[in-house]
């Protein structure tokens, strides 16, 4: 597998455009998500190698998926809470 992915919103939102642009359901992220999923398993399907090794491939990338989601989620508990503001700012007002 590759040693660095360079995975930022920009790329993903990107990627979900294109498959709004397919399907407009895919602008809901669970659909997204399932062709994602089904993306690669046509893909490591079509993989020379044998049945055995693409099995394990599946394996490996859904523990690495994994991975992912718990980092990204002990991300957003770490992240202090935004601080709300409301109100509007005049020039000259105090």
């Amino acid at each position: 597998m590759s040693d660095t992915l360079q995975l930022s919103g920009e790329l993903i939102q990107k990627v979900q455009d294109l498959l709004v642009e397919v399907d407009p359901k895919a602008q809901q992220p669970i659909v997204a998500v399932q062709y994602l999923s089904a993306i690669t398993g046509f893909m490591v399907a079509q993989m020379p190698e044998s049945v055995n090794e693409r099995k394990e491939y599946l394996k490996q990338l859904s523990e690495f998926a994994e991975s992912v989601f718990v980092d990204v989620e002990s991300r957003k508990q770490a992240a202090p809470p935004p601080q709300e503001a409301s109100g509007v700012w005049r020039p000259g007002e105090n």
